[in-house]
């Protein structure tokens, strides 16, 4: 089973249910976010792994050309 949650203070908040029985003993995992590049890198490892590809052209046009309002 894999959750997530955040720190708060000295607590963890969870933010799944648990389907555990109370007073069932447990052991945690701790992994941090890391920085963005390692991130986009799992990302996109995740992806290939998956056969997912997403083509170039998709994105085409979608920015906005114009140059703007004009500043005074």
């Amino acid at each position: 089973m894999q959750i997530k949650g955040i720190k708060k203070g000295r607590n963890i908040e969870i933010f799944d249910d648990l389907d555990i029985p109370d007073g069932q003993e447990i052991s945690l995992s701790i992994e941090t976010g890391g920085e963005f590049w390692q991130r986009l890198q799992s990302f996109r490892q995740e992806l290939n792994a998956e056969g997912i590809w997403i083509e170039p052209d998709v994105f085409d046009g979608v920015r906005d050309s114009s140059l703007g309002r004009k500043v005074i």
